[in-house]
């Protein structure tokens, strides 16, 4: 009888060994160790001041689809070829993936064309041919830009003369928004008169011109959040100025441009969900490294607001997203 109990006590010792080694280790069934995956984002730009929304888009998918980001920007905004130096440095460190907004398209093109680059690509704001990169993340930005314009027109129609305010530093984004807004000027027969920024005064001096020596009016589009934000800045600052624009436009999500929108600076804004942009950028990333069903192409809406559409629940939610 002591025999058998001693045997019971022992089966028990086995069993509850055999259970901890279960429950507690991987000797027995081994745990499937998670993947993470190495991407690089490369923006167009020195700092990322202008993509809060965007990045917040971004670390939420890291988070969740086990990414490991590394959000690069340039030295010098605007440099095509830095950016490009950039992409194949982050390849050689080990990026797997890479994500990237680009300052030229045709440049990149040609670096694609060179095989420089030979990991996956998922461009931002952008279009290539579908041969050239895996996936693309954007807004049509040639409609928003068209949408923009007819908005001008029917709000001040054509009797005044509209002034294109940008920065030096291009961009896939602005170019292809500045090709819509000038379409739509120039067929509703509009006085364009565009100036580039070279330095802080450029777009002050522009507008004084309006004052003196002969008062004038103009409307004026910034074509990028920077101008937008800076002559925004300007005329914020000023009692005489906003009496000579008959109203200020432009593209952005920051929070300096959005307050400027609801103080009445800025008349009307074209804005993007960023965060999902952000979010789906490195969705595809992952969905490529983990050999998933890629969707190719991801066209998301951009939308015309005013001063009224930021309380609007649905444009809350998309400008001030919870990270």
């Amino acid at each position: 009888m002591k025999r058998q109990e001693a045997w019971l006590m022992a089966g028990f010792g086995v069993i509850l060994i055999l259970l901890y080694l279960l429950s507690s280790t991987n000797l027995i069934i081994k745990e499937r160790k998670t993947e993470i995956y190495p991407v690089s984002v490369i923006l167009d730009d020195t700092t990322d001041e202008s993509y809060q929304n965007f990045k917040k888009g971004v670390d939420r998918a890291a988070i969740e689809l086990n990414a490991d980001v590394s959000l690069i920007t340039l030295y010098e905004g605007g440099d095509a070829r830095q950016q490009i130096e950039r992409m194949a440095r982050e390849q050689q460190d080990g990026a797997k993936a890479l994500i990237v907004m680009p300052v030229a398209e045709n440049e990149l093109e040609e670096a694609l064309a060179e095989k420089r680059i030979q990991i996956p690509l998922v461009l931002v704001n952008s279009e290539l041919p579908r041969d050239k990169v895996s996936s693309v993340v954007t807004a049509d930005f040639d409609a928003m830009g068209r949408n923009l314009a007819k908005q001008i027109l029917e709000e001040h129609g054509n009797s005044i003369p509209v002034y294109l305010f940008y920065s030096h530093r291009e961009s896939a984004a602005r170019q292809h928004f500045q090709d819509g807004v000038e379409t739509v000027l120039k067929s509703g027969k509009c006085e364009i008169k565009k100036f580039e920024r070279h330095g802080d005064g450029t777009f002050r001096k522009a507008i004084e011109e309006l004052v003196y020596p002969e008062t004038a009016r103009a409307v004026i589009i910034a074509l990028d959040p920077e101008s937008l934000l800076e002559t925004a800045a300007i005329l914020a600052d000023s009692s005489v100025y906003p009496e000579h624009v008959d109203g200020l436009y432009g593209r952005g999500t920051t929070t300096p441009v959005l307050n400027y929108l609801d103080r009445g600076v800025i008349n009307g804004l074209c804005v993007t969900d960023d965060f999902s942009t952000g979010y789906l950028s490195v969705k595809r990333a992952v969905e490529i490294l983990a050999n998933q069903k890629l969707e190719e192409e991801t066209v998301l809406d951009s939308y015309y607001i005013q001063k009224d559409d930021l309380r609007k629940p649905e444009f809350e939610k998309m400008l001030y997203p919870i990270e």
